[in-house]
């Protein structure tokens, strides 16, 4: 009799763990979905990139977001005076090998701004030109726009166009890492 109590006892056990494990795996679950629900939300609340067309660096055909829409884009704030964006070069050039190892290179997208045009090429044939395509914000009206300060400065564009991530300051492999590839893929 002593055993069968002990049997039964150990099958209570059992029992009730795998309750709680069931349970457990429920609420993960559950806070998982909450979660994505969420970011799905502000994705879709995020204030959305400027209809603002600008010339390209190099030809002067205007592109803006009506030809980006559909990926998700980063757009990277740099100047030839900024010495913050000499020192993130390097990392600048490392995204773009990434991306262009995925077979996305189009994603990464420079806007220069407050630079005479000769300059910025001077600037890219220096330390290198990460970009896809750079844009001139030669009068500032996008940076006006987007309330910027001054660069470097970082946007993820999700694929409908909205700013989903911003960063101001010099890119570092970690931001980069953390915070902006996932955003890419998503």
């Amino acid at each position: 009799m002593a055993q069968n109590s002990g049997t039964s006892l150990t099958a209570h056990r059992v029992r009730w763990g795998l309750g709680l494990l069931v349970l457990l795996l429920l609420v993960a679950g559950g806070y998982q979905l909450r979660k994505s629900w969420q970011a799905q939300e502000s994705a879709n609340q995020a204030p959305a990139w400027p209809e603002l067309a600008l010339p390209q660096l190099a030809d002067a055909a205007r592109m803006g977001p009506a030809q980006w829409r559909g990926q998700a884009r980063v757009v990277h704030l740099w100047a030839s005076w900024c010495l913050s964006c000499r020192e993130e070069a390097s990392n600048m050039l490392a995204l773009a090998a990434t991306l262009r190892a995925d077979g996305r290179a189009e994603q990464l997208i420079g806007l220069n701004g407050g630079d005479k045009t000769q300059d910025a090429i001077n600037y890219l044939a220096y330390f290198g030109n990460p970009y896809w395509t750079s844009l001139v914000d030669a009068d500032g009206e996008l940076q006006r726009r987007l309330g910027s300060g001054k660069p470097p400065q970082t946007w993820v564009l999700n694929p409908q166009g909205r700013i989903v991530f911003q960063f101001q300051g010099p890119l570092t492999a970690d931001v980069i890492r953390q915070e902006i590839l996932p955003r890419l893929k998503e």
